[in-house]
């Protein structure tokens, strides 16, 4: 099997599983949470039960909507990619913000994108919300079809940025943003590749190291224009997680990994130069 089947047979096995049980609102994250009152998040862990599951779930969509003030204005008509949308989690949330927005949302999981589709469904806004199954790297679609594209927890996946922002800008409009919420390997750490190989073994990623964001659109018309460093906020939200009786077993590695700053958790905001 390779690469990208790999990926997709991890993702189409995930079903019933912990972020589809924290799912109590419908709305089903594959991402790590922002946590900025580390003192009140832990007291509403440490209760347990649903209580517990609902902190942990409520940091993740944080972690959503801080993300996406980095879009800019997506006003009337404006048409937006979700690269790597999951179970459709950070898309339904950007439907319900914003009523005009149209989204097509791309997994490798035939499984995740049916998902999606049930949930648009559910809410509604299955018209202008779309979700199916294909590749970040090869997307169907024509040249400046989007005016902003929004990747959280994705780019992970891809083996080479470079192949991602070539993409990505060709399927963009003239001053798009692109949003990328990422793990990065931290490479002046001497623990960074260690917890790096940890998580790429258990979620089938390639975690990439701060350059690649950085040189990787080198030369694709992407220019950063915002650098967000969120590893202290995800560190504490993955306390919480290590701290619950039933996680989903990453948390021996993934806690550590951010508390220690092995692993690094980034915010990359872009505009399109065309």
């Amino acid at each position: 099997m390779n690469w990208f089947g790999r990926v997709a047979a991890l993702y189409d096995s995930k079903r019933k599983d912990f972020n589809w049980r924290l799912a109590a609102d419908g709305i089903i994250h594959h991402h790590n949470g922002l946590v900025f009152d580390r003192a009140a998040y832990m007291r509403r862990v440490r209760e347990g039960g649903a209580a517990a599951e609902k902190a942990v779930h409520d940091s993740e969509t944080a972690l959503s909507r801080f993300g996406f003030k980095f879009l800019g204005r997506l006003g009337h008509g404006a048409q937006l990619l979700d690269a790597g949308c999951g179970r459709g989690g950070s898309s339904l949330l950007l439907a319900a913000r914003y009523p005009r927005l149209a989204i097509k949302g791309f997994t490798l999981s035939s499984y995740q994108a049916a998902a999606a589709r049930t949930a648009a469904r559910h809410r509604g806004c299955q018209d202008r919300v779309k979700f199916r199954r294909g590749s970040m790297l090869a997307l169907p679609a024509r040249a400046g079809s989007f005016d902003a594209v929004w990747a959280c927890e994705s780019t992970e996946h891809v083996p080479a940025m470079k192949d991602f922002f070539m993409e990505t800008a060709r399927v963009a409009k003239a001053k798009a943003r692109l949003v990328i919420i990422a793990w990065v390997r931290n490479a002046g750490h001497r623990l960074g590749r260690k917890y790096a190989a940890l998580a790429d073994r258990a979620y089938v990623t390639k975690i990439h190291a701060e350059r690649d964001y950085l040189e990787g659109a080198n030369g694709t018309g992407w220019e950063l224009t915002r650098a967000e460093d969120l590893t202290g906020p995800t560190a504490a939200y993955w306390a919480g997680r290590a701290a619950l009786k039933s996680g989903s077993g990453t948390e021996s590695f993934m806690a550590p990994g951010f508390a220690s700053r092995a692993l690094l958790y980034r915010l990359y905001a872009y505009r399109l130069k065309k």
